[in-house]
């Protein structure tokens, strides 16, 4: 209401000119932002994080030892001169020197130039510590200066991801199938299992004993493991393309979703003839290297899905292979990641893709001891399976995880 001292001509003319003082004033705001400039990356560092508990190790599906601890291992840390840093997997400390000569003083927004550059950097036998964690780090921080969470920023599309609990030791086919039973009660949809037994038999009673506790109604994919398979492997059982065809066979009777892996990575020519014998789904690619690679294995007719790892490829390469994918209607369903950062940024891309292109993440889930949960503990709000089977999306910005202050050792 107006006062009685203001007649209506000079209240209107008051509230414009304080309108415009409101305006004035934000694009004063805005021009003291601009003059500040876009955030510059000042420093790369590494954070340790100290071993709350050591639980013991388990033998995998060849017996190489798989440690498992709540907390250790490090993170990566991009910062800038606003303040305002993003966080990624770990790197090796070697690449530090490297990789802050690429990022220093760089517009993280100039992403498809820094991942060009940081991709140069990886390999060196670095395996999941290379400079992939410095690019998730760098995707972390856009969303962060963004205020949107990555699969927002990468596109949308679903606010949650059904993740199946991949197994790592080979253990028993009664086994197994027990834990199956479990994994099925506690809301789990689908599980991966190892097909490393001697003989073709064992690894067909092992999806028996699971189908038969867990009915029709469940998924099961199995992993052959044998990409990296040749005269020289010490550990293990090697296939040849009859002992490939004949699980296949048999997989594909008893409903198995995909099999994984069945022959030597670069077999290219075995792999698409086995891919053109079977209606079941053949999956690979978890070692490859370079878009190109996963390029020329849809164009053979190797895989009906390919398994990127990010800590090996980078989020920009995995969202190029998806798109190639996606257009020869295939699918891209990552590798798991490390269990911690670089499985998060997983669960972005796999949301912000079409669900017939990833309807799955990989999450690591051989309980007891290889508990899903153990490595997720670093993070203060970890995702945690939702009663009907699911991942919800994070929705803090960028990756939308914060590492607990508590595990973090001060330099």
């Amino acid at each position: 209401m107006v006062s009685r001292g203001l007649e209506r001509r000079e209240f209107l003319k008051f509230l414009t000119i304080a309108m415009a003082g409101v305006a004035s004033s934000r694009l004063m705001e805005v021009a003291r932002v601009d003059a500040a400039g876009r955030a510059k990356i000042t420093d790369v560092k590494l954070v340790r994080l100290r071993v709350e508990k050591d639980l013991g190790s388990y033998p995998d599906w060849v017996g190489n030892p798989r440690h498992v601890t709540i907390g250790g291992g490090a993170f990566t840390e991009v910062h800038t001169d606003q303040g305002v840093t993003g966080i990624g997997p770990e790197i090796d400390p070697s690449l530090l020197p490297q990789v802050n000569a690429i990022l220093a003083g760089q517009d993280p927004f100039d992403i498809n130039l820094l991942a060009t550059r940081l991709y140069d950097v990886r390999g060196g036998g670095m395996g999941y510590r290379g400079s992939a964690g410095a690019e998730i780090a760098v995707w972390d921080l856009m969303g962060k200066l963004a205020n949107q969470p990555l699969y927002k920023l990468w596109g949308g599309g679903r606010e949650r991801v059904v993740p199946y609990a991949s197994m790592l030791r080979l253990s028993t086919p009664e086994e197994r199938a027990e834990i199956a039973a479990k994994l099925k009660a506690d809301g789990w949809r689908a599980i991966k299992v190892r097909s490393s037994f001697p003989t073709l038999r064992e690894d067909v009673q092992l999806v028996e004993a699971i189908r038969k506790t867990t009915g029709d109604d469940w998924i099961i994919m199995c992993d052959a493991n044998k990409a990296t398979f040749d005269e020289a492997a010490t550990k293990g059982v090697r296939w040849d393309f009859t002992r490939a065809c004949q699980t296949a066979l048999e997989y594909q009777r008893l409903n198995v979703y995909w099999l994984e892996e069945p022959l030597p990575r670069y077999d290219y020519d075995q792999l698409a003839e086995l891919n053109r014998m079977i209606y079941m789904k053949l999956a690979g690619g978890e070692g490859n290297r370079g878009v190109h690679e996963f390029r020329d294995l849809l164009e053979k007719g190797c895989f009906d899905i390919v398994q990127p790892e990010v800590m090996l490829e980078g989020p920009s390469h995995l969202r190029m292979i998806s798109a190639i994918a996606q257009s020869m209607y295939k699918m891209c369903i990552p590798h798991v990641g490390d269990m911690r950062l670089g499985t998060i940024c997983d669960l972005h891309l796999i949301a912000s893709w079409p669900e017939t292109t990833s309807p799955y993440i990989e999450i690591f889930n051989d309980q007891p001891i290889g508990n899903y949960t153990y490595p997720f503990s670093i993070f203060e709000e970890p995702p945690a399976l939702t009663k009907n089977g699911f991942f919800e999306l994070p929705q803090g910005p960028g990756l939308g995880m914060k590492i607990k202050e508590d595990l973090v050792l001060k330099s």
